[in-house]
C-alpha cells in the first residue's frame, strides 16, 4: 500500500459521514471539512503549490500505478474545465500527509471548485468574486474569515457525483471584512459603552 493515498477519501468511510463544508480563502486554500456523527469533523487543506503541474505530476509517478483511475478522472477534468489550480490535499496540521488520492481544481473560466475523492466528483460553481480573490492568493493565511464557506449535508448528494450551484448556497461570497464591520456598529454606539 502507497503511504501517499488516504484511505479517508475511500467511497466506504465517506458514506459514513454527514457532510462536508467547503471553504475559499483569499490566501489560495481551501479547507474540506467533514463532519461525522456527534459533531466530530475531519478536516483537510488543499493547498495551491507554486509549481502545481511539477507536484501533479510527482504525485501522478509515485501513486499511479495504485489509482490510475483517480488520475485519469482528474486529467479529464482538468482538460475540459481548464482548470488553472491543481490543489494537494493534505491533512490539517501536516503538510507532508498529502493524499494522492485526493485534489481540487480550480477553474476560472467556468468558475468553478472541482473536488476529486478518488473516484467520486463533486463541482462547486463559486460566485466570480470568490474566484478572485482565490487567484490573487493576497489574504493572510491565519486569522481571517473565508471569502466562500458552504456546507452540504451527505442526503444533498449521497456521496455520489453532484453538482452545486449558487441556488444552493444560503450565502455565497462573503466578504472579508465582514466582521471588522459589524464590530464597529457596535463599538459606536455609547448605549453600549459601561
Amino acid at each position: 500500500m502507497n503511504k501517499y493515498l488516504d484511505t479517508f477519501f475511500e467511497q466506504k468511510h465517506l458514506i459514513e459521514l454527514q457532510g462536508y463544508r467547503l471553504q475559499v480563502f483569499a490566501s489560495g486554500r481551501v479547507k474540506l471539512s467533514f463532519l461525522d456523527v456527534g459533531n466530530r469533523s475531519f478536516e483537510y487543506y488543499a493547498e495551491w503549490p507554486k509549481r502545481d503541474i511539477e507536484a501533479y505530476r510527482r504525485q501522478h509517478k509515485r501513486s499511479v500505478e495504485h489509482i490510475p483511475h483517480h488520475f485519469d478522472l482528474v486529467d479529464t477534468l482538468r482538460a475540459e474545465s481548464k482548470a488553472r489550480a491543481i490543489l494537494r490535499v493534505h491533512a490539517k496540521g501536516d503538510n507532508n500527509k498529502t493524499a494522492d488520492n485526493a485534489h481540487a481544481l480550480l477553474s476560472y473560466s467556468t468558475n468553478e471548485c472541482i473536488v476529486v475523492m478518488n473516484a467520486l466528483v463533486h463541482s462547486w460553481e463559486l460566485p466570480s468574486e470568490v474566484m478572485q480573490k482565490f487567484f490573487e492568493r493576497n489574504g493572510p493565511r491565519k486569522g481571517v474569515s473565508s471569502v466562500f464557506n458552504e456546507y452540504m449535508p451527505s442526503y444533498e448528494h449521497d456521496w455520489e457525483d453532484a453538482s452545486f450551484d449558487e441556488q444552493d448556497y444560503r450565502k455565497g461570497y462573503r466578504s472579508p471584512n465582514a466582521n471588522r464591520l459589524h464590530a464597529d456598529e457596535f463599538t459606536s454606539h455609547d448605549e453600549l459603552t459601561f
